[in-house]
């Protein structure tokens, strides 16, 4: 899958497996995910989405 540089709600979604209301609420409470306004639009940039994912990551003992 080749991954935008900006991304959507929605493509964000798709590939962490939540929904676009709890990014939302992420947002609101201003939850680990940075996020950039483009005028009224909500976009991700796919180097922080990736490094949300990275952060999240447990490695076995």
């Amino acid at each position: 899958m080749e991954v935008p540089e900006l991304m959507t709600a929605q493509q964000v979604g798709r590939l962490l497996g939540v929904s676009t209301e709890t990014l939302r609420k992420w947002r609101a409470k201003r939850k680990c995910l940075p996020y950039v306004r483009v005028g009224r639009h909500i976009r991700y940039r796919a180097a922080d989405v990736a490094a949300f994912v990275e952060r999240g990551t447990v490695m076995p003992a």
